[in-house]
């Protein structure tokens, strides 16, 4: 599948996880985080809310953290932020790692406004 399919793939989390509270769902993701140790590597940028982000390893923008990525030893890089950090991170990377964006469709509201600009002002001339 090309990176063009899956951005505009509706992507949904599997039901049984909309249905988990917050305590389940803390627990699942702290035992993950145990069982993969220094193989997982969460990179959280500083927008995340509170929920995402405190499980994140280091924590940052997002030139920042695909730099940081880039020198960790992790098999997996598990991004909570948007689509172009996880690219960058996968360009800087090791061939042995695995960027892993969880949500294809997070975006950056400065890119796309920068998207609407340049499409308005084409538009207009």
């Amino acid at each position: 599948m090309s990176i063009a399919a899956l951005f505009s793939t509706d992507q949904q989390l599997p039901d049984h996880y909309l249905h988990m509270d917050e305590i389940e769902m803390k627990k699942r993701i702290t035992d993950i985080k145990q069982q993969m140790g220094d193989r997982l590597f969460i990179p959280g940028h500083h927008y995340q809310k509170d929920e995402v982000i405190q499980f994140a390893d280091a924590r940052g923008d997002s030139l920042q953290l695909a730099q940081v990525s880039a020198n960790q030893h992790a098999q997996y890089i598990v991004f909570c932020g948007v689509h172009f950090m996880a690219e960058t991170a996968d360009i800087l990377t090791g061939k042995q790692q695995k960027v892993i964006l969880p949500d294809m469709r997070a975006g950056c509201s400065m890119a796309d406004m920068q998207m609407i600009n340049k499409q308005w002002r084409h538009g207009n001339n």
